[in-house]
């Protein structure tokens, strides 16, 4: 709040510094007056006593204004600026907090508690009529988010830099009159004067009454013009904004300091309230970063108004910098922290299963592996039966209903920690029949276990009986070509074709079939799932094959993997005449450069390898998950030594997936490395692409991690073939697993009834997510699309388990349904320690003066909002910004001293002629 204020000051006497200048002043003063009475007093004793009065009046009131010009008075406005109190909320939004609030394991999560207290008691509406309250989300960022900001508004109010002075016209006028009375009785006196002193024939008795009431007129008259001049000085130098005209006709201060716009915008903060608090705080973040959050709030906001900062977690911090050395920072700013510990900090009997990992797609007789992670707590280590259940997927998106109607096919006894620490238990199982299954495990939790509704996880997963048909094109008998060639020649559920562009007739390759030269028709084009090219010539390929390419990828969901080389891709690249360059361009999920080998930035033939740099999307590509399990499987990329090569990709397209880049620093380019992996939808289809053919050199750590990588690869590509449900289109989603909190990607290539591109506003989906709840997901047009009639959603995931997206065409009558599935879990770093933490919240509050507290079962939400209510004490601050000396008052102050000095001295000189004394 901006406040004005007028000051008025001594301007002298700020720059006399010390007792004795001031002891010289006041006993020169002092002598001065002394002297001016004395000689006075000596030199008019012959006159009457009125006469003597004015005379000394006169000269005392000259040298009280000679000082009191020496002391310069000066006027300033001066601006107090009072900044309100704050209060900082951080809220936790790390998964963990999805876990139940307290020791009750079916109460509500820890993130819905945030939500009631925020949201369903009148505590932030307390808080922001003494405190500007701002509340923050935190997790896995560096800087906390800001999802509402209330309280504290600033009015200005229209601060007027001259005091009003109601009286002052009146004031003025009773000056006027008295300086003109004055004036009157000294005309007057004047007059008697001269009349008495031309008398000099009249008696001695006579002369001497005249010349006493003469000397009252002279007194009167002195003291008249004294105080009216002094009023209508001070009067005129207060209002020096307003002319003397103005200042006797009453007129009211003719204009005030409005506050300026840029004072308005500096002191009233933006307002920011949130719609809806279970989507703002939702518990999505993979990490909990306790230290950043508060780092954050400390750089943001001045210590010297934060009331506190209130910290709404589970006290879990793991991951950012030290959160001790962020509450050492508080405890320097002398800025308190408020802990709301949120969670239970027993350990009740439970055992939950933590994941379960299935493929979604087998063959039949091809056995495979189940993993589940499970995970205990309690009193000691919990020795439990796990089972393996399988049966055929009911659709109704309930575990429960699913695992009754299965079957036991297999199962063992674990002994889980107490701890929290996470164990696995594996499985493997042939299926049973072809079709759309589900499997679930589940633990025989013992008769103390606190929850039962986490006992079990389910996951869907399709048995295919028809082979997957891949056509592999190379340009030459590469490493990588035969690697893979042989690779899938040998997979007993893929079909493989083979055409070596370079091959001569006869030539013996491994494969079920050679062709020797790309599908003529629709028809054999249309038999592949997969096409997969090894740095191909791509000028053997005429306009009409690569159109009918295209139509494979979009209407057909072909799975195209493209693996560039340094043979044919540079000479390719470069034939920008050449109409089938942009048709083969627009299949890569990256821009190519077309500048000549020398300016292009690729690299054939280098000299170091560079492990692959991935992205937080790779954590989602199961087809980089490469060993038995995700972690694993990237500490075996953190560890491989990396590719050579690689091909000029300047940047990903729109809606491109990235996921990893060549980490050479010296080939960085306008701050962004060369992309080596990524991917695209192409209407219906999938394009994969991988910036060399070295992923043979993972073969020097394990031959079945190349296997593994190009084994998923070539089946997550082809998903879109394999899983199609319906003639009329295809459903598709950006990644099938999923960590609790990410946004899942829907896609579908959709025709109407007579197999055109369908053409509708929008289109409605299901998602029926764990426990059987179902929520709707509306699809939309897809704009720059190759293909009409592809449609895109999101969807957030905000809890563990298997999800089911629905999408239904057609009628009743022909009711054809669409699906996808995506399996969803927590991740290890948040479930390792589901405790609260109590011993590191309350050291937060004693070690910044705050307090803790803990939300157990028996604490109730107006009880802790009112604790927090009246520990936060608002601490506005006020800052005094100094302002100029007004010239103005300045000027009538003179004007006034000059015209009250020069009146009194005229007065005296002609008094002392009347009475012959000048």
């Amino acid at each position: 709040m901006s406040e004005r204020q007028v000051v008025y000051e001594f301007a002298r006497a700020a720059t006399l510094e010390g007792w004795w200048l001031w002891a010289t002043l006041v006993g020169s003063l002092a002598a001065l007056l002394f002297v001016c009475v004395r000689y006075y007093r000596r030199d008019v004793s012959e006159l009457s006593r009125p006469v003597r009065a004015a005379l000394l009046l006169l000269r005392l009131t000259t040298i009280v204004a000679l000082v009191f010009f020496f002391f310069e008075l000066q006027r300033r406005t001066q601006r107090l600026i009072t900044r309100p109190s704050e209060v900082a909320v951080l809220v936790d939004t790390s998964q963990s907090m999805s876990l139940p609030s307290s020791s009750n394991l079916t109460s509500q999560s820890r993130a819905e508690r945030a939500e009631t207290i925020l949201a369903q008691t009148d505590w932030l509406d307390t808080l922001k009529e003494q405190h500007r309250v701002s509340i923050y989300t935190f997790g896995g960022e560096a800087e906390p988010t800001i999802i509402e900001s209330i309280g504290g508004s600033q009015t200005t109010d229209q601060d007027q830099t001259e005091e009003s002075v109601p009286e002052g016209s009146s004031l003025a006028i009773f000056a006027a009159s008295l300086i003109a009375l004055g004036v009157i009785l000294a005309v007057l006196s004047l007059l008697i004067g001269a009349v008495s002193k031309s008398s000099s024939s009249n008696s001695s008795s006579s002369s001497q009454p005249a010349a006493s009431t003469l000397g009252w007129w002279i007194l009167g008259s002195a003291v008249c013009l004294i105080i009216g001049i002094t009023i209508l000085g001070g009067v005129a130098s207060v209002r020096s904004q307003q002319s003397l005209a103005e200042i006797f006709g009453g007129a009211s201060l003719a204009s005030t300091d409005e506050p300026d716009e840029e004072d308005l915008d500096a002191t009233l903060p933006e307002t920011i309230q949130v719609d809806d608090w279970s989507d703002a705080i939702a518990a999505t973040d993979p990490q909990s970063r306790i230290g950043d959050a508060i780092r954050g709030i400390l750089t943001d906001h001045d210590p010297a108004t934060l009331a506190g900062i209130v910290l709404l977690s589970d006290g879990q911090a793991n991951g950012g910098s030290d959160a001790a050395a962020a509450v050492a920072a508080a405890r320097r700013s002398e800025v308190a922290i408020y802990t709301v510990g949120l969670g239970s900090s027993d350990a009740p009997t439970n055992v939950r299963v933590v994941d379960l990992d299935a493929p979604r797609r087998v063959y039949p007789g091809d056995r495979f592996a189940v993993t589940g992670v499970l995970q205990a707590s309690g009193a000691k280590p919990l020795d439990v039966e796990v089972q393996l259940i399988d049966g055929l997927d009911s659709g109704t998106g309930d575990e429960n209903d699913d695992a009754e109607s299965g079957k036991v096919v297999d199962s063992q006894r674990v002994t889980i920690s107490n701890d929290g620490t996470l164990s696995g238990v594996r499985f493997e199982i042939e299926p049973e029949s072809v079709g759309r299954r589900r499997l679930s495990i589940r633990v025989v939790a013992p008769a103390e276990d606190r929850n039962q509704r986490d006992d079990q996880r389910s996951a869907r997963y399709e048995v295919v009986s028809r082979k997957l048909r891949v056509l592999a094109i190379a340009g030459g008998p590469t490493r990588e070509y035969r690697f893979v060639r042989n690779l899938l020649y040998r997979d007993p559920s893929i079909e493989l074709s083979a055409w070596l562009q370079t091959g001569q007739p006869g030539m013996s390759q491994d494969a079920d079939a050679l062709v020797a030269e790309f599908p003529a028709t629709a028809e054999e084009l249309f038999e592949y799932d997969v096409i997969a090219m090894f740095d191909p010539d791509w000028s053997a390929l005429k306009i009409e094959e690569l159109d009918l390419l295209e139509r494979w990828l979009a209407q057909q969901a072909g799975g195209l993997i493209l693996v560039a080389g340094p043979v044919y891709h540079p000479q390719w690249i470069r034939k920008r005449t050449d109409p089938r360059v942009a048709k083969i361009a627009s299949f890569f999920p990256v821009s190519l450069s077309t500048q000549s080998p020398l300016l292009s930035g690729g690299r054939q033939g280098g000299e170091n390898a560079w492990p692959i740099k991935l992205t937080p999307e790779s954590q989602r590509a199961e087809f980089l998950w490469i060993a038995p399990s995700p972690e694993e499987s990237f500490e075996v990329w953190e560890d491989f030594s990396g590719v050579f090569d690689f091909v000029d990709a300047k940047s990903p397209k729109p809606g491109a997936k990235v996921y990893g880049y060549f980490s050479d620093p010296t080939t960085e380019l306008n701050g962004s490395l060369p992309i080596y992996m990524a991917s695209q939808f192409y209407g219906a289809g999938r394009v994969y692409f991988q910036g060399s053919g070295e992923m043979w050199r993972l073969r020097g750590v394990s031959d079945a991690y190349f296997d593994s990588y190009y084994t998923k690869l070539v089946r997550w590509v082809s998903e879109g073939r394999l899983l199609r449900d319906s003639n009329r289109g295809v459903l598709l989603v950006d990644s099938s697993r999923a960590m609790v909190g990410d946004t899942i990607t829907v896609r579908a290539v959709l025709t109407d009834e007579q197999f055109e591109p369908l053409d509708v506003p929008e289109v409605q989906a299901k998602v029926l997510g764990p426990g059987g709840r179902i929520d709707d997901v509306m699809l939309t047009p897809l704009k720059g699309e190759p293909r009409a009639g592809t449609y895109g959603g999101r969807f957030l995931v905000r809890e563990a388990g298997s999800y089911e997206i629905r999408l239904t065409l057609g009628d009743a009558l022909d009711e054809q349904v669409l699906r996808q599935s995506v399996q969803v879990r927590l991740p290890t770093i948040e479930l390792e320690r589901p405790r609260r933490n109590d011993i590191e919240l309350q050291q937060f509050a004693n070690v910044t003066g705050g307090e803790y507290l803990p939300v157990n079962d028996d604490v109730t939400d107006e009880s802790l909002t009112g604790q927090l209510s009246n520990w936060l004490r608002p601490q506005p601050q006020t800052t005094i910004l100094p302002g100029t000396p007004d010239l103005d008052f300045n000027t009538r102050r003179n004007a006034a001293l000059l015209w009250l000095i020069a009146t009194v001295l005229t007065m005296e000189w002609v008094t002392r002629r009347l009475h012959r004394l000048a």
